[in-house]
């Protein structure tokens, strides 16, 4: 395979036969003093705004800078990205460099990044990729690398899909569906029926019908019940004055926005917030929810573990890893869906049809931050901070409960198997308890892998590479009937059998459904199981 260079007068090769080579991906902000990126390069390139405004000139042309707006630019051109200086704000944006490769080098592309703007959609999910792209450039392992380039594909793909060469056509209803989806994220600006026919190249009245045709509202509508949508959801998890939160969803007047949001609600906004019982539906934090007091109306089967059961009886379940149940969610009606950044983008997307979404980190807070982070979103702060303070409490104890059984110059290693995957856990789940709490010691390249990244569930590792991790004592975690049968056939193998703790008959199985989950209930439960294995061993 060879580079090649756009031959306008060939035939268009089909997608398949391009390979787009990702350069570089940078996340960059551009103050009103200064400009971050080199005025040409040698690779094309998608500048992205993701916030701020301002102006992008290419080759001397101006180009609006706002938020989704993105450009493409050719090996050469001449790039200036400018904040709104007059505002004196920032503006940040994401620059992605690359290489086209053709397999059929004396062909012509069907879009070969002009120096234009160009369409991205949906404008939430494509940042959220390029984010993740960003987070993930620097990755050392092999795995990760190939999930980083072949992400990039499959964005550079659905991208090629949204900005096929002009000659084909779009039908008007196809134009109407885009701009349907622009709105959900420019339902904030003021934008008319009549621009929103002009972007999709037809009239006004035929857009209007098509429209309602795909919505079952007009624009107007639409464009109201978008933003009564986010009022509701900014009632419901911010403090914001209500001016604030009017201005944010796209009204200026307040006063108008009090009565599109009664006429819309049934009731004002201020009414709203204050009256209601909100109706919470968990995707992630069941028991950070129990441990304020709100029981969720629903939750997927696998965070109903042995502690949310206990204090949350009668939650529904919504599905389970592999499929949630739309139909059942819609029909609990939800006020507002909490979940965790690992939530896979398109059951994201279907959610927020359904109800205000908010996501919280997963792999980014520990567990007693999770519990302070949703209490702070519900204006728990103090509640949240009372059971974390007593958590605390009850960690001491613990650890001084302990002490007399443990000893502190043996090593302790932590397995869990869930289907024929084995993993060697850290500091979380298990971690946060045996190593954290009770100060047990980890083997010596887990103890290295935790002074470097701390706060990290664990690694996957094979039978062969368990050696590494060879500790004076093991306790093994047991998840499902098919980790089952993996442990049964790992007890055979040579590589097992050869492990210190396995030769010395110091491995210890924990009850799986007390200690395979990773929340507050759980974590205080696993303090007082923890004391009774400890001190029986």
């Amino acid at each position: 395979m060879i580079e090649s260079t756009p031959n306008m007068s060939s035939q268009p090769t089909p997608f398949h036969t391009y390979f787009f080579r990702l350069v570089d991906i940078v996340s960059l902000t551009n103050t009103y003093t200064r400009e971050m990126l080199p005025s040409d390069s040698i690779n094309y390139r998608l500048i992205v705004v993701a916030s701020g405004s301002g102006n992008i000139y290419i080759d001397d042309r101006r180009y609006d800078a706002a938020i989704g707006s993105c450009y493409g630019i050719m090996p050469g051109a001449k790039l200036v990205v400018d904040p709104a200086r007059e505002d004196k704000k920032d503006i940040h944006y994401i620059s992605v460099s690359f290489d086209i490769i053709c397999d059929q080098p004396n062909s012509g592309m069907p879009f070969h990044f002009p120096n234009i703007e160009i369409i991205i959609e949906p404008i939430a999910r494509t940042l959220a990729v390029m984010r993740k792209l960003v987070a993930m450039k620097n990755s050392e392992s092999e795995d990760e690398q190939l999930s980083y380039h072949f992400r990039f594909q499959k964005l550079m793909f659905a991208l090629l899909n949204q900005n096929k060469a002009v000659s084909e056509t779009i039908t008007s209803m196809q134009a109407v569906e885009r701009s349907v989806s622009f709105l959900k994220d420019h339902y904030n600006k003021d934008i008319s029926t009549k621009q929103l026919a002009e972007r999709s190249g037809i009239g006004t009245k035929q857009y209007i019908q098509l429209f309602k045709k795909i919505t079952g509202l007009t624009p107007h509508e639409y464009i109201s019940s978008l933003r009564i949508r986010k009022a509701k959801e900014l009632l419901l998890v911010s403090r914001q004055p209500l001016a604030d939160i009017a201005e944010q969803v796209g009204y200026l007047d307040s006063y108008y926005f009090n009565r599109r949001f009664k006429q819309i609600t049934g009731v004002p906004p201020r009414v709203y917030v204050n009256t209601r019982q909100y109706k919470i539906m968990s995707m992630s934090y069941v028991c950070s929810l129990l441990a304020l007091g709100i029981k969720p109306i629903g939750a997927p089967a696998y965070h109903l573990g042995y502690y949310a059961q206990h204090l949350g009886e009668n939650i529904t379940s919504i599905g389970d890893k592999s499929i949630l149940y739309f139909d059942k969610i819609n029909a609990l009606k939800p006020d507002l869906i909490i979940g965790c950044d690992t939530l896979d983008l398109e059951i994201q997307q279907q959610l927020e049809r359904l109800a205000p979404i908010v996501t919280i980190p997963w792999m980014g807070l520990q567990a007693t931050e999770h519990l302070q982070t949703i209490g702070d979103l519900l204006g728990m702060g103090k509640q949240a901070k009372s059971w974390v303070d007593s958590y605390e409490r009850k960690r001491e104890e613990a650890n001084r409960q302990i002490k007399p059984f443990i000893n502190t110059d043996e090593t302790v290693g932590l397995i869990v198997i869930e289907g024929n995957e084995l993993f060697v856990l850290g500091d979380r789940n298990v971690g946060e308890v045996m190593y954290r709490s009770f100060g047990l010691q980890p083997p010596p390249i887990v103890q290295s892998l935790l002074v470097e990244h701390p706060n990290q569930y664990g690694r996957k590792v094979s039978v062969e590479q368990l050696w590494q991790y060879d500790a004076d004592r093991l306790f093994i975690i047991v998840y499902g009937v098919e980790a089952a049968l993996t442990y049964k056939e790992l007890q055979k193998k040579p590589a097992w059998k050869q492990l210190n703790a396995v030769r010395q008959g110091k491995v210890q199985s924990i009850d799986p459904e007390k200690w395979i989950y990773y929340d507050v209930l759980s974590l205080s439960g696993q303090l007082d199981d923890g004391i009774s294995i400890l001190a029986k061993r």
